[in-house]
């Protein structure tokens, strides 16, 4: 810290005190007892600045909690917020420093872009959908205007050194496989016997019996998928009793132990539920499938990024942070009830 700085903050200090010994207006002894969270540079964060931003959020929040729950809700937020603000601090002015800044053409294109992704038509439809959140027009286009300051400043010392190669992302994929590993899977045909609601144990018997018949003749050879047609009375007889490609959960209890033990290519023995009869016989199955990596790529490629990215800004702050002034006098939430 400066020796010019030094003598500025304690001569702020000394207003500070010297204020509750002297007769105020009761708006400047508002101004002047506001509670000071953190000092970033020469810049001060107050209580009031944090509370203004969290007010809609606090009104919710008390609609739904009381006592002890919502003052820690309220002590959270508030942490929260005041390091987020630190960190915009900081990175204000770095830009600043820099000589970054957004032009009010660039400022007025996000704008444009913001209501055309919320199918904003007309500036005033913008207008009352910050009124209701209780913000004004010149507020947020202040606002937006610090974001993109900072967006534009971040791409440049962060973003754009952030390079993942084609090899980084096929390591990650093979050093994380089980991560995309699908859930066991089969490829079935069904012929089904409907039971009738209310059936006899004749009728019963019956149906059985005409299932039974039915696995006889496939272990002679017939076709399932003839059989299929000319015998089921499922939705897919006219696809040849095609199920197509069913995962465990996918399945009726009863067809589980069968679909997964049953050796491909083989047909199972008849199988009763509460609406019929089944013989599913198993096309395929696959116990250990992994997603495509050629599906995956992009997936990983961008989840690397942001990852890498988000690491290298905690980095970049901490840098910030070093070589700036920073004295943060609020405690993190529940560190004021430790003995």
């Amino acid at each position: 810290m400066t020796r010019a700085f030094r003598t500025t903050y304690c001569f702020i200090l000394f207003l500070l005190g010297t204020a509750l010994l002297f007769p105020v207006s009761a708006r400047a002894e508002k101004v002047l007892i506001d509670q000071v969270m953190a000092v970033v540079n020469h810049h001060m964060i107050t209580k009031s600045e944090l509370d203004r931003s969290l007010a809609p959020t606090f009104k919710k929040l008390h609609a739904r909690f009381r006592g002890t729950a919502y003052q820690e809700l309220v002590a959270s937020l508030e942490y929260k917020l005041l390091m987020k603000k630190i960190n915009e601090r900081l990175e204000l002015e770095e830009a600043e420093r820099q000589g970054l800044t957004l032009t009010d053409d660039e400022l007025d294109r996000a704008i444009e872009s913001i209501m055309q992704k919320n199918n904003f038509t007309e500036k005033w439809q913008l207008k009352s959908a910050l009124a209701e959140q209780g913000m004004s027009f010149r507020r947020y286009r202040q606002q937006l205007r610090k974001q993109m300051t900072i967006l534009k400043l971040v791409n440049q010392e962060v973003r754009s050194t952030v390079v993942i190669s084609p090899d980084e992302v096929r390591q990650y994929y093979l050093a994380h496989r089980e991560k995309y590993r699908l859930p066991p899977h089969v490829t079935l045909s069904d012929i089904f016997l409907k039971i009738p609601p209310g059936a006899s144990p004749d009728q019963l018997a019956k149906i059985r019996a005409r299932g039974e018949h039915i696995i006889r003749q496939l272990k002679r050879g017939d076709d399932f998928v003839i059989l299929a047609g000319s015998e089921s009375e499922g939705p897919n007889a006219e696809n040849g009793g095609s199920l197509g490609d069913l995962t465990k959960d996918q399945l009726l209890p009863e067809l589980v132990g069968p679909a997964f033990s049953v050796p491909v290519g083989k047909i199972s023995n008849l199988i009763q539920s509460e609406n019929g009869f089944y013989i599913i016989k198993v096309l395929k199955r696959d116990d250990h499938a992994y997603r495509r990596f050629r599906d995956l790529k992009d997936q990983i490629l961008n989840d690397l990024t942001k990852k890498t990215t988000e690491k290298r800004i905690r980095i970049w702050l901490e840098k910030l942070r070093a070589k700036s002034y920073v004295v943060i006098y609020a405690e993190p939430p529940g560190e004021g009830k430790k003995a």
